[in-house]
């Protein structure tokens, strides 16, 4: 668990985290971008206190904007598959109407006559 300390840290330093939300592509107006910031500060603040006494401030600090990113260009991949597999069932569903089986056979259909 961080400890208060390294978490008000890691807040007053937050424009770290911003950088490496930017790097990742993420804009301000993404309706994930308070979870993401929010991630990356929490991350941030873990790092400060793992390596608090071994390295140097300027070394923890590029060592958690690449930390900070590589996650967010995680959390970006696993929304995008998400996405992706939620598209795949309406598409599905979609499937189910009457329009959708019309066209499905008439597709069968010109591809039998093809394969004859």
């Amino acid at each position: 668990m961080t400890s208060q300390k390294y978490f008000e840290e890691a807040w007053k330093n937050r424009k770290l985290v911003g950088g490496a939300l930017k790097a990742a592509h993420v804009r301000p107006d993404y309706h994930l971008y308070e979870d993401l910031l929010q991630e990356g500060v929490i991350l941030y603040a873990e790092m400060l206190r793992k390596l608090d006494g071994q390295k140097v401030r300027s070394e923890i600090d590029k060592l958690s904007f690449k930390k900070v990113l590589w996650q967010t260009i995680d959390a970006l991949r696993r929304e995008q598959r998400v996405c992706e597999r939620n598209t795949a069932i309406d598409e599905a569903y979609d499937l189910g109407k009457t329009e959708a089986w019309d066209n499905l056979v008439a597709l069968k259909n010109a591809v039998y006559r093809v394969l004859r």
